[in-house]
């Protein structure tokens, strides 16, 4: 019987597009669907819900859910049900512990196994903002708890600057961070907790600090065995955080790796050109594979 997988994710075409593509491929059905897509059901004679009218529970071995803002109940609704019908459901944070949508929280429980972290701090007043960035040091880094792709990210070089931009955001949407002043960083592409045997190296341009694919830094493929203290890092930081697709984002402090972020929801399109690399074929055959798995042990 035809593997059959539900891929949840609003606005990455790429990703969707790649992923039905590796589907084909392996001869996995793979369909997409958005959160406007969804109809849930309460009350009739058993609970459902309904994507173009089809019965998603009933139709699909598995989900993967890629998309929370700004439909973050109705995600982990789709999670919860897709579990409660025995189904497979990519991430495992989804179902197996009490979630939580903010970076602070990764940095914690990061930090309590011991994975080294920037020195970081959510503030909800201004004066406490103030105080940690001069004990920081400046510059520092002022980061949603929120947000991707680089936005909501900023270098601050003062005091002044950084009531300006305190000043643009609500109370307790900023956390205050250590600045790490490399020269580079690097991302690790993990999947069901094993990293991908390549990784890439990213330079950011001279007028940024950051990195992301988008910013057209200078990236470098490399092998994984060459850094296995990035591998150990990545696979640790992706186990604590129970995600089984992530894009880990090391950067080191003298030659320490820290983790700046294990990323729940990795764009791959920069990765897969400059590597060469099938994520999405490694991700589906991942999903496949737990389906099957998950078929023997019911």
């Amino acid at each position: 019987m035809q593997i059959k997988i539900l891929w949840f994710e609003t606005g990455d075409l790429y990703t969707i597009r790649r992923g039905k593509e590796a589907g084909e491929r392996l001869g996995i059905q793979v369909d997409s669907i958005d959160a406007l897509d969804l109809t849930f059901i309460a009350g009739d004679s058993r609970n459902s819900v309904l994507a173009h009218g089809r019965d998603i529970i009933a139709e699909y071995d598995a989900v993967i859910i890629r998309s929370f803002m700004p439909f973050v109940s109705e995600a982990l609704t789709l999670a919860r049900l897709f579990r409660e019908a025995g189904k497979v459901v990519v991430d495992e944070n989804m179902t197996n512990e009490g979630y939580a949508i903010s970076k602070m929280y990764d940095y914690i429980a990061l930090a309590s196994r011991g994975i080294a972290v920037p020195h970081t701090r959510q503030v909800f007043d201004p004066n406490d903002a103030e105080a940690f960035a001069a004990e920081l040091g400046y510059p520092c880094i002022l980061k949603g708890i929120h947000g991707s792709e680089g936005r909501h990210v900023h270098k601050v070089d003062s005091q002044p600057q950084l009531r300006r931009l305190l000043l643009q955001y609500k109370t307790g949407e900023l956390m205050v961070q250590e600045f790490l002043p490399a020269e580079q960083d690097y991302r690790v592409i993990v999947v069901g907790y094993h990293a991908l045997p390549v990784y890439v190296s990213r330079k950011p341009r001279p007028d940024d600090f950051r990195t992301n694919f988008e910013f057209n830094e200078e990236v470098i493929s490399h092998p994984l065995s060459e850094a296995p203290h990035f591998q150990e890092i990545a696979e640790r930081a992706a186990r604590v955080l129970l995600r089984e697709f992530s894009g880990v984002d090391i950067r080191c402090r003298c030659i320490t790796p820290v983790v700046l972020e294990a990323n729940r929801k990795p764009g791959f399109k920069g990765f897969e050109e400059v590597t060469g690399h099938d994520v999405a074929g490694a991700f589906i055959q991942y999903v496949a594979d737990k389906c099957r798995a998950n078929t023997r042990t019911a």
